[in-house]
């Protein structure tokens, strides 16, 4: 499960600042050559951590963060960009 605490320690540690102008999607991150981070430096995990404490409460262990998407890990494609129309299917919970 995808968590908050997740989703902050995995930018923390990636180096990515989340509203900052980018050159290319968040699922496309390069690794520490990646443009949108603010610094090539590798960071611990333990120091992530620490971060992570300082900014949200009741965290106390490493996330676990679900595999992220990445140049090397990229999503499914979903939508063939020939297409001019997507059909969507809904339904009603009664």
């Amino acid at each position: 499960m995808l968590t908050g605490e997740a989703v902050v320690f995995d930018w923390m540690k990636r180096r990515i600042q989340p509203l900052q102008a980018r050159e290319s999607f968040g699922f496309q991150y390069q690794g520490t050559t990646d443009p949108s981070r603010y610094s090539k430096e590798e960071i611990s995990d333990d120091v992530v951590l620490n971060q992570v404490q300082r900014l949200l409460r009741n965290v106390d262990k490493i996330p676990v963060v679900p595999g992220t998407f990445s140049t090397a890990n990229p999503p499914n494609q979903v939508l063939d960009k020939s297409s001019r129309f997507v059909e969507i299917e809904y339904f009603t919970i009664v």
